[in-house]
């Protein structure tokens, strides 16, 4: 069974949620397009979630959230094409 990975960009780093782990990697500002992988995720998913106007909902477990938060990333880019 393939595993699907949920994945988004935004404020500099690229986000992915996968069947395991949650990755998130910044964006060099050169426009080399290279990717360093950040230590502190949550610390970064609270920063990008303060960032689109998201709130933390604490039913729901970090990687249910950070789901919704990469959705919602999505949802934004689709709508200002």
């Amino acid at each position: 069974m393939a595993t699907v990975k949920r994945t988004a960009i935004a404020g500099g780093y690229f986000i992915e949620l996968g069947s395991k782990e949650i990755e998130i990697y910044s964006i060099a500002q050169d426009g080399s397009g290279a990717l360093k992988r950040v230590d502190d995720v949550q610390g970064t998913v609270r920063r990008l979630t303060e960032e689109a106007g998201l709130e933390r909902d604490y039913d729901q477990s970090f990687r249910q959230h950070v789901a919704r938060l990469i959705q919602h990333i999505n949802n934004k880019e689709n709508r200002t094409e």
